[in-house]
């Protein structure tokens, strides 16, 4: 002890040098990850944007009034353009035809906004988002396959304040094309995908149920099975070892808001859990993630609670899901 003290005493300056060294350079990574995501997001839309062409009748902008969607003659269009759609649904939110226009969401819209019924549609959608009739304007963003993205931005009756707008609200809108018509996700809701694919390694399966995407976060649900002989914690409530997701440039994308953020997530021998997790994945058309990572699985829990110095605890395992 008394030799360690004189070597510090006599490296002082030189141990604390080293230490802020090592702490900068932690801190310049994560700032340089941090940076690199938001370029690489702010980049992704400004390709999306230069890509916006016209398609089914409707233009990549278009302003629509009131003088266009108060006529009984809207109700009366066919879902087959994205224009007559969107006049369709507005219409019956302004008039508060609130059944007609819950019947125009998507299904997976009404299951992961939990929009049980039309009732509750109405007073955690309509009533907040239709307060006074509303116009808009609708902005191409993305399109995948049978999925168009667009910017709304909604604006109050116009005449009846005076010329002034009442409000101006975006979010996102994404049009479902199914059988030759289109149905809406509202919300900034954009798509789910199902994947419904299980990955086998070793002693554990993981399976990616869906994947919710929402314009700022996405969802996935992730089924996970013990099969080893032994009490195992996919992940343990340490600030490096949560789950995330990452793309072929090796941006990460935290979990968020999560059950496995808040205690450890411990499976039994040949114990199966399914969980849903948030990670803080911005919507992009052409910047996917393709990767679930749980860096760091201890396959024996019980000798791990009886180790002292855990954070040096090796019985690990990592696993990387490619399901991109």
């Amino acid at each position: 002890m008394n030799n360690f003290m004189r070597f510090f005493n006599k490296n002082q300056k030189n141990i604390f040098l080293a230490t802020a060294v090592v702490i900068f350079v932690i801190l310049i990574i994560v700032i340089l990850n941090q940076y690199y995501i938001s370029q690489e997001e702010n980049n992704q839309k400004i390709a999306q944007d230069k890509q916006l062409t016209t398609e089914n009748g409707y233009s990549n902008q278009e302003n629509v009034t009131l003088d266009n969607i108060e006529t009984e003659s809207v109700k009366k269009l066919n879902n087959n353009t994205i224009e007559n759609t969107m006049k369709k649904f507005v219409s019956y939110c302004n008039s508060g035809d609130y059944v007609q226009a819950y019947n125009m969401l998507t299904d997976d819209c009404k299951e992961a906004l939990k929009y049980n019924d039309a009732k509750t549609f109405k007073e955690y959608y309509i009533d907040l988002r239709f307060p006074e009739k509303q116009e808009y304007s609708l902005s191409k963003w993305a399109v995948e396959g049978d999925n168009a993205v667009y910017l709304v931005t909604f604006n109050g009756d116009l005449l009846a304040t005076g010329g002034e707008k009442y409000s101006s609200n975006e979010e996102y809108y994404t049009f479902v094309k199914k059988d030759n018509e289109y149905k809406i996700n509202v919300n900034n809701y954009i798509y789910c995908e199902n994947k419904n694919t299980r990955y086998v390694f070793d002693d554990i399966d993981v399976k990616i149920g869906k994947i919710n995407r929402y314009s700022k976060y996405e969802e996935m649900t992730i089924e996970i099975k013990n099969n080893s002989q032994k009490t195992i914690a996919v992940t343990t409530n340490d600030a490096g070892n949560r789950v995330y997701l990452t793309n072929t440039k090796g941006a990460i994308y935290s979990s968020i808001n999560s059950v496995l953020d808040e205690q450890d997530l411990i499976l039994n021998v040949g114990e199966t859990k399914e969980i849903t997790v948030k990670f803080n994945k911005l919507y992009s058309a052409a910047n996917k993630a393709d990767k679930l990572i749980f860096p760091k699985i201890i396959l024996d829990y019980e000798d791990y609670l009886s180790t002292h110095n855990r954070t040096a605890y090796s019985n690990t395992t990592t696993i990387t899901v490619q399901y991109n």
